[in-house]
């Protein structure tokens, strides 16, 4: 009974240290990266690329280092060095990095979406 009951409260323990992060708008902080490396530049390129099939983006190495916020525009595709459809009327895509305990989001303005970031390291901008 004592190794039971032992158990059940060393569980309980555990459960309550468990962290477990979920999106709230409300405490969200604007965020900033820190020590931007190449697997975290990677980690949001292939999260854009999937939102925006066909972009095939390239990032700068200064992305979100003094702004959350990243613009994305599609490139015109070229026939003979013309726009092969005019100018691009599309409005660029905008996504935002936050911080929330501990935990880096990457947030996609047009649809809402939001990504949790497991290679990014952020801080609360301020």
């Amino acid at each position: 009974m004592n190794k039971l009951w032992i158990g059940l409260v060393a569980f309980t323990l555990g459960l309550m240290g468990c962290k477990t992060t979920e999106w709230d708008k409300e405490k969200a902080l604007p965020a900033t990266v820190v020590g931007f490396e190449k697997e975290a530049k990677d980690e949001i390129a292939g999260i854009i690329n999937q939102i925006m099939p066909g972009a095939n983006v390239a990032l700068a190495d200064d992305i979100f280092s003094t702004d959350n916020r990243l613009f994305i525009q599609r490139k015109p595709v070229m026939v003979d060095g013309n726009p092969a459809q005019g100018r691009i009327t599309e409005m660029p895509r905008k996504f935002e990095l936050y911080h929330l305990e501990d935990t880096c989001f990457l947030v996609d303005s047009k649809s809402s979406d939001i990504f949790i970031l497991e290679t990014v390291s952020c801080k609360p901008m301020g």
